[in-house]
């Protein structure tokens, strides 16, 4: 409303200098144009307010009147005075600071302050958004008259001056600002310098969205070897399961259970996994959006190591916390921080081409537990725990 009033009042300024001489072209054939706004002006209880600001908005001219000399001379000004409303807003902002407890890392928000200026005009106008042409046409339909300075022959002034005295008030807009502070508990990453496979450019940052059944590739510069596969490209589900080599095809990135009707019991099933499959924690498994979760690597020398964060499906927490190794020697490296429950995953490696498989759990209660560390050794066929 503010923003409104000020551009009617720079429009009268500006273009209507002398609105007088277009009142009879408005009240041609057609006539006034008898709106809302007009209605507005003239109605009896406001008519005298209405004239009045008018012909202040219209910029109205005076009109001099000479009488007869007398033998005193009397200049007479009639002046109007106005009375406004103002009216004052208060707006408030709220920005919320992140905060990682544990990586000691913030997001911090800036705050900006503006102020904003109104200039007074009647409350019945104020309190209505009216465009600038539609006000100015309503106040020429109205009958205003002139305002009139009456002085004797014998002591007209050389300059004859009128003035109209102006209240402007400036209204200043205050802000209060509102701070709210959402603390997010990140892992405490194992990794020396994690870098996540997916949606984000730090692991300072939450994931900007959940995250279900996905799979993520990633190229390193050697050849990871398992089971004698050797491959540069290494992809990791969000599932718990990791392989080798992109010819890999099917929708084994989905979780089966035992008895899904596209899988079987492990070893060497169900079909649909890759021929080399990794299994650090089989299981249905998920990555909450507002959570520092997911999966991070790191490569160092010839080696991968992966980091999962991950909750169970329907769960907010970090249930599962586990890193996978996997070098160019045939040997996996499983070492696990945080685990839910055991017998809601698989623990294993298997090559189904080669009818070879080495598994450690599935689902056995207690078998896999934060603490433990798993060395697979698929040229030997073992798995011990170190």
């Amino acid at each position: 409303m503010l923003v409104s009033l000020v551009s009617l009042l720079a429009l009268g300024a500006s273009s209507l200098a002398h609105p007088l001489l277009d009142l009879e072209k408005r009240t041609g054939s057609g006539g006034c144009n008898a709106d809302n706004v007009l209605r507005l002006l003239r109605a009896t209880q406001r008519l005298d307010d209405s004239i009045a600001f008018c012909s202040q908005y219209l910029d109205l001219p005076a009109v001099t009147q000479t009488l007869p000399p007398a033998p005193t001379a009397t200049a007479v000004v009639t002046l109007t005075e106005f009375r406004f409303t103002t009216v004052t807003e208060t707006f408030v902002i709220t920005e919320t600071d992140v905060e990682f407890e544990k990586l000691k890392k913030r997001c911090t928000s800036t705050t900006t302050t503006t102020t904003s200026k109104s200039i007074s005009t009647p409350g019945y106008i104020l309190s209505t958004s009216i465009d600038p042409s539609r006000l100015s046409s309503a106040c020429g339909c109205l009958t205003i008259p002139l305002a009139t300075v009456t002085v004797p022959a014998t002591d007209i002034p050389g300059t004859l001056t009128t003035s109209f005295s102006e209240t402007q008030t400036e209204t200043v807009t205050d802000w209060i600002i509102s701070t709210e502070t959402a603390t997010i508990t990140a892992p405490s990453f194992i990794l020396a310098s994690p870098t996540p496979v997916c949606c984000r450019s730090g692991i300072d940052e939450p994931a900007p969205f959940d995250v279900d059944d996905a799979y993520y590739r990633v190229e390193i510069p050697f050849e990871a070897e398992v089971y004698g596969l050797k491959s540069n490209l290494v992809f990791a589900s969000i599932n718990g399961l990791i392989w080798l080599d992109e010819n890999s095809q099917g929708n084994y990135w989905y979780y089966h259970t035992d008895g899904d009707t596209n899988g079987a019991p492990l070893p060497l099933g169900p079909d649909d996994l890759p021929d080399v499959a990794i299994l650090p924690f089989w299981s249905d498994l998920f990555v909450n959006g507002g959570k520092v979760q997911g999966i991070f690597y790191e490569i160092s020398g010839n080696t991968i190591t992966f980091e999962y964060v991950v909750s169970a499906y329907d769960s907010t927490v970090n249930d599962y916390h586990f890193t996978v190794a996997i070098s160019n020697d045939n040997k996996v490296t499983i070492k696990y921080y945080a685990v839910l429950d055991s017998e809601d995953g698989t623990v294993a490696i298997q090559k189904k081409s080669s009818d070879a498989a080495i598994v450690f759990s599935r689902g056995e209660a207690a078998k896999v537990y934060a603490g433990l560390t798993l060395e697979f050794d698929t040229t030997a066929g073992t798995v011990n725990s170190i």
